[in-house]
C-alpha cells in the first residue's frame, strides 16, 4: 500500500511539475498568438501579437510571483512590440507609452535576455527621438542616459547622445551667428541679446563647440551696457528647461558708461530688479571681477534709491579701483540675491 501511494504521489509532483512547465492557460493562450504570428504579415500578425500581449500580461500580473523566465522574457518583448506601435503611429493613446515603460522596468531583471535589454535600450531612444522633434533637448538627453542603463551594448547608444548634443549645439550656433549679422546691418540691441542667448544655449549643450566660444565672447563685449533681457527677446520659448537655465538670473545689470580716473574706475551700472523681492542697494554689494579672478569692491557711496521696488530700473553711479586686468564681471549680490553680468 505505502508502494502504491509513493507512486501516486510521484506521479502528482510530476504531473504539477509538467503543468508549471508548460504554464498556465492563459500563457499557453499566448504561446499560441505569439507562434502564430510569427507566419502572418500586416493586420493578421498585429492581431494575433496584441492577443498574445494581452494573455501574457494578464498571465504575469495573475501570478507575479511565479513568472517563468521564458514567460518574463516574452512578456517584455511583446510589451515593447505594442509600445513602439503606439509610438510610430504617433495615435490618441501615446499616454499609454509610460505606463508601458512601467510594465517593462518592473519585471525586467538580470536574467532577461540581453537582445531584449538592447531592444528596450533602442526603444527609449526612438523615444528620445520624439523629443527631440519638439525641441525638447533636455528630456531627450535625459531618455537617452536613461537608454544606456539597462543597454548590453550601450556603445550605439553613446554615439546617440553625442550626435543629438553636437547637432543641438551646431544649430544653436548656426542661429546665434545669424541673429548676430542681423544685429549688425540693423545696429539692433535686442538682436545681439538675442544672438547671445542662442551661442549660451550652444554651449549649454556642448562646452567645447570652440566657433560658439568666439561668438559669445564677441557678444558679451557688444553688450556690456544693454540688459541681458532673454525674456524680452525670445519669443517662442523653444524649450522651457533649457530657457530657465539660461535665463537664470532675475536681476539683471549693466554698465553703460566706463572712465578712467587715476587709479579709479568710475561707472554708471543699470539694475532692474525682476526678483521676488524689493532690493536694498548698498555700494558694498557691487563688485567687479578680473579675468584673473581677482575681486573689485565699489568705494562707499550714497545710492538713490537706496529700496529698488520689483519691476522698476535705477541708474547708479559707482565708482570702483581700477582693475588690473580684463574685466571679466560686474556681480551684484546681497543676501540671497546674486546677479552676473560677463564681459567676457
Amino acid at each position: 500500500m505505502n508502494t502504491v501511494l509513493k507512486f501516486v504521489f510521484s506521479l502528482s509532483v510530476l504531473v504539477m511539475m509538467i503543468s508549471c512547465e508548460s504554464g498556465s492557460p492563459l500563457e499557453k493562450r499566448g504561446d499560441a498568438a505569439y507562434k502564430a504570428a510569427q507566419k502572418l504579415q500586416g493586420e493578421q500578425k498585429r492581431i494575433q501579437l496584441k492577443t498574445a500581449y494581452m494573455a501574457y500580461d494578464q498571465a504575469i500580473k495573475k501570478n507575479p510571483d511565479k513568472i517563468s523566465q521564458k514567460l518574463r522574457n516574452r512578456y517584455i518583448e511583446m510589451t515593447l512590440i505594442r509600445a513602439s506601435m503606439v509610438l510610430n503611429e504617433g495615435a490618441a493613446h501615446m499616454e499609454a507609452i509610460p505606463l508601458f515603460i512601467d510594465d517593462v522596468e518592473k519585471y525586467l531583471n538580470p536574467e532577461v535576455s540581453p537582445e531584449l535589454k538592447q531592444q528596450y535600450a533602442l526603444f527609449l531612444v526612438q523615444l528620445a527621438d520624439s523629443s527631440v522633434a519638439k525641441e525638447k533637448f533636455d528630456d531627450a538627453i535625459a531618455t537617452i542616459d536613461k537608454a544606456a542603463t539597462f543597454a548590453s551594448d550601450p556603445a550605439p547608444i553613446k554615439a546617440k547622445k553625442e550626435a543629438v548634443i553636437k547637432r543641438v549645439a551646431q544649430e544653436n550656433f548656426e542661429i546665434a551667428e545669424g541673429e548676430m549679422n542681423i544685429a549688425k546691418a540693423n545696429k539692433d540691441e535686442e538682436g545681439f541679446i538675442k544672438a547671445e542667448f542662442y551661442a549660451l544655449t550652444a554651449l549649454y549643450f556642448d562646452s567645447t563647440h570652440a566657433e560658439a566660444k568666439k561668438l559669445l565672447s564677441k557678444l558679451r563685449k557688444e553688450n556690456v551696457g544693454t540688459y541681458s533681457a532673454y525674456l524680452r527677446v525670445i519669443d517662442p520659448i523653444p524649450d522651457s528647461v533649457v530657457f530657465r537655465k539660461i535665463n537664470k538670473y532675475d536681476i539683471l545689470l549693466a554698465m553703460p558708461t566706463t572712465q578712467k580716473r587715476g587709479g579709479n574706475l568710475a561707472t554708471v551700472i543699470s539694475i532692474y530688479n525682476y526678483s521676488w523681492g524689493p532690493l536694498r542697494l548698498k555700494a558694498e554689494n557691487f563688485s567687479l571681477v578680473d579675468v584673473n579672478g581677482k575681486k573689485y569692491t565699489a568705494k562707499p557711496a550714497r545710492l538713490t534709491p537706496e529700496l529698488l521696488d520689483q519691476e522698476l530700473e535705477a541708474k547708479l553711479k559707482l565708482t570702483f579701483p581700477a582693475p588690473s586686468a580684463k574685466i571679466a564681471k560686474l556681480v551684484y549680490q546681497e543676501g540671497e540675491h546674486l546677479s552676473e553680468k560677463f564681459f567676457e
